[in-house]
């Protein structure tokens, strides 16, 4: 029997709910035995499988539950002898300083998103001088690696997001049944709700419904029942709150177009939806904004690239309508195939935690 390499995973966000770290577990523990350190946000517990999850209670204020956290995994590398990854979070450079010999991996999954310039300049500062720290770096595209523009001397590895086929379900696109998964927060998905709002309007005989999965830390998912209540519309726009990514499957089973929708602004440019990735390979046809990071993605194959406005959603809709005997299945779920997770982890991954 093989013995099994430690690894030792350190990530706030509850197991389950962050489809990378998810996968990294799901596609490692045949051949690492895996503890993973996180926060318990009291959302639905996920099965683990073999991963040995030890959960942090949440329900405290901010600064008290980030103190206990890292205290917690501080006590948990000081008597851990394997590989250490950490997937950023701001506070983490104290491990290096605490442990400068035990070699460690810091991966990067998004820059600042925040509105506010300042506030996106001091983190991705803080992030940079982060960076400096660790052995060992992963980024989650090139966008992002430019962007930190770290001293030549400090190799960032590209460790980018993949995507698994939630769904092989046959699809049939002559009605549209849209899907949107992820979070709210920043992302204007009211636009969306409109869009579909006037494109009912224009076409009253139609039979599109919209699945919206997630929630805002802003009150954003009141906001969005409050408008489709005024509008008359909740039997077609389904609000469904958060749901694990166990949870996905029957909607991408029902769903045939995929609403990849982040505003066109600096600091999302690089950063690729996770969802877009999931969307195509599970023959969703995807409405997703022209960033730079979509347009590596999107194409008239796989979906349409639109501005980040409700009459530019509007407008992709009529020509989705327009043009559904010209979708093809096979070719959407084909077109980004070099990104599914097996890949990802075995030829790029596995690779990265050997230098460790």
């Amino acid at each position: 029997m093989q013995i099994k390499k430690k690894l030792l995973l350190i990530d706030k966000h509850q197991f389950g709910y962050l489809t990378d770290c998810y996968k990294w577990c799901q596609y490692l523990k045949e051949e690492y035995d895996i503890t993973l350190i996180c926060f318990d946000t009291q959302a639905k517990k996920i099965p683990t499988d073999d991963i040995d999850v030890k959960y942090v209670n949440s329900r405290m204020p901010k600064i008290l539950r980030g103190i206990i956290y890292v205290l917690y995994t501080l006590f948990h590398i000081t008597f851990f002898n394997g590989k250490i990854m950490v997937v950023y979070f701001e506070g983490c450079s104290i491990y290096k300083k605490l442990f400068p010999k035990k070699k460690m991996l810091l991966d990067i999954r998004t820059l600042s998103i925040s509105r506010d310039s300042n506030q996106r300049n001091n983190f991705n500062q803080i992030l940079k001088e982060t960076c400096l720290k660790y052995d060992v770096i992963t980024a989650i595209s090139e966008g992002v690696k430019k962007a930190l523009s770290l001293p030549q001397e400090k190799v960032i590895s590209i460790l980018p997001l993949g995507a698994d086929c939630i769904s092989d379900e046959k699809k049939d696109y002559s009605t549209l049944h849209l899907l949107y998964v992820g979070t709210f927060n920043g992302r204007d998905i009211h636009k969306t709700v409109y869009g579909v709002i006037e494109f009912l309007k224009q076409n009253p005989t139609s039979q599109l419904t919209y699945d919206i999965i997630g929630d805002g830390a802003n009150n954003e998912l009141e906001y969005l029942q409050s408008i489709c209540k005024e509008h008359g519309v909740e039997d077609r726009i389904k609000l469904h709150g958060r749901k694990a990514y166990t949870e996905l499957k029957a909607f991408f089973d029902t769903c045939n177009v995929g609403v990849s929708f982040v505003p066109m602004t600096d600091y999302y440019e690089y950063q690729p939806p996770t969802k877009t990735f999931e969307y195509v390979m599970s023959g969703l046809y995807t409405i997703a904004t022209a960033t730079a990071a979509n347009k590596e993605l999107i194409n008239s194959t796989n979906g349409i690239l639109i501005d980040d406005s409700t009459e530019d959603f509007t407008l992709a809709l009529k020509q989705i309508a327009n043009s559904v005997r010209d979708i093809k299945e096979t070719d959407i779920r084909e077109s980004l195939s070099k990104y599914q997770w097996s890949n990802i982890i075995n030829r790029q991954l596995i690779p990265i935690l050997d230098l460790l």
